[in-house]
């Protein structure tokens, strides 16, 4: 008797609900219903990052060349630094290097300077004249070639500043290059050269200062056991000065103190040296 009494009030209540709640909703069939609860979707969480993606700032590219490369191994120079003389220089190096294409650029100072060495593969065995190679008598024209591609708009190589020094009577067979070749090819090639005589810390400074280039050419001592040009061409703030070694790319990441480059000028060289300022003309 029980059990009937409740299944009649679940069917009278099954019967009342059925009957208010179709009133409320709107006539449509099961399979309705069933077609609007098929076609509602969520966006997949990928669609989801896309569109957040869209208005997310992106990361910035990393340059797909690196430009702050460690400098490349260059031979040693034929004088070899002692312990003490490593003292000498800076152990701090206010310069670095970095390359575009297969030029190589020196830092540090107002101008970036194109690098060589004398010793490059590129040209280090061709004839400088002679039986005399690049790699050990080129350092003339690794210098200036440097120096004209650093100041103009064009770049030569040392083998291309070789030839030209060659044809042009600039070789000195079993020594290099005479000395007349820094303000020659310099003026040669759209230039100012003159003789810098102020053999002072002042002097040094200051006309490095200026933006102006200093070719040296060295007797025995930190680069070389004879003659050797180098290039004087900055100043760092406690008051070294930066060079470019044709023959030693290290030499070239130092700053050197000014006392042992002074004390190390070639006197008595020829043609205006041992040190000769270079520059653009002015117009």
């Amino acid at each position: 008797m029980r059990f009937l009494r409740i299944t009649i009030l679940f069917i009278t209540t099954f019967i009342l609900s059925y009957y208010f709640f179709s009133q409320k909703l709107p006539k449509k069939s099961f399979h309705g219903y069933l077609q609007d609860i098929m076609q509602y979707h969520v966006a997949s969480l990928s669609d989801i990052d896309k569109q957040y993606a869209s208005i997310v700032p992106q990361s910035i590219q990393k340059a797909k060349k690196d430009f702050s490369q460690k400098p490349k191994q260059q031979p040693l120079s034929i004088y070899a630094l002692t312990s003490q003389d490593e003292l000498a220089s800076s152990v701090t190096s206010e310069t670095g290097t970095f390359t575009i294409g297969d030029i190589t650029y020196l830092t540090g100072s107002a101008k970036n300077i194109v690098y060589f060495n004398q010793t490059d593969p590129r040209w280090g065995n061709k004839m400088y004249g002679g039986n005399d190679t690049i790699a050990k008598y080129g350092c003339g024209p690794t210098t200036m070639a440097m120096v004209i591609s650093t100041l103009t708009d064009q770049i030569i190589t040392p083998d291309q500043m070789a030839n030209w020094a060659r044809e042009n009577g600039y070789f000195s067979p079993g020594s290099g290059s005479y000395h007349s070749l820094i303000p020659d090819s310099a003026i040669a090639f759209g230039l100012d050269a003159t003789s810098f005589t102020d053999y002072t810390h002042e002097g040094i400074i200051k006309e490095l200062s200026t933006g102006n280039i200093l070719v040296a050419l060295m007797k025995k001592g930190h680069f070389t056991t004879g003659g050797h040009f180098i290039i004087f061409h900055g100043v760092t703030l406690d008051g070294k000065v930066l060079i470019v070694d044709p023959m030693n790319l290290d030499n070239s990441l130092r700053a050197w103190d000014i006392d042992i480059l002074l004390n190390e000028l070639k006197m008595g060289a020829n043609s205006g040296g041992p040190l000769w300022s270079i520059c653009p003309l002015q117009p």
